[in-house]
């Protein structure tokens, strides 16, 4: 079974790191393809990276931790939903098991067709400690596994935040992403600002 672990990955982070060896280990993944979205429909009106910049991020990302591959996977032409990937995945006769983090997993009913995605993939989801399942709606842990991991307060959000002040990013991203995005001057303050 392969793990697939998707996202805006702007940047990716070690958070996303420790999410997918987690759980490369407790379900025993043969690989986990970590897949950047191409067009994320949450995202619509944000500025986010070209894709070119985040899948180079994603491979970077991988090169150091065998079981783990950058995989361009997302239809070219539209919004990435996961659930059209996991379905032409399972079409293609691919056994997945879908890989998400806590703010995903808080998400998933505003996701396109939420009740499908279970028919494609095994969905498992990385909980912090002492994460309590009620806050979530009734049923969703019925469909989903939660295994915990290390609790990191690290966000993409909070990364881009702190590139653009200059602020030390060291240990929170892999150190070839961190010398990717200073190299090519992303996340760079605005002009005025």
């Amino acid at each position: 079974m392969r793990g697939l672990l998707g996202g805006t990955f702007d940047p990716p982070h070690i958070g996303h790191l420790v999410l997918s060896l987690c759980a490369m280990r407790l379900y025993d993944l043969q690989e986990v393809l970590l897949v950047p979205s191409r067009y994320p429909p949450h995202k619509t009106g944000c500025s986010i990276s070209p894709f070119s910049h985040r899948l180079e991020m994603i491979r970077l990302t991988a090169l150091d931790h065998p079981g783990l591959r950058a995989a361009d996977l997302e239809d070219k032409s539209g919004p990435s939903w996961t659930v059209d990937l996991l379905r032409r995945l399972s079409k293609d006769g691919e056994n997945i098991c879908f890989i998400m983090g806590m703010d995903s997993l808080r998400d998933l009913f505003t996701w396109k067709n939420p009740n499908e995605l279970s028919r494609y993939a095994r969905l498992v989801a990385g909980t912090r400690p002492g994460f309590s399942g009620k806050a979530l709606p009734a049923g969703l842990l019925r469909r989903v596994e939660t295994f915990a991991i290390p609790s990191l307060a690290v966000s993409s959000s909070d990364l881009r935040d702190r590139f653009a002040r200059g602020l030390d990013t060291r240990y929170l991203v892999p150190e070839s992403v961190r010398h990717y995005i200073e190299g090519n001057g992303l996340y760079e303050p605005e002009e005025g600002n």
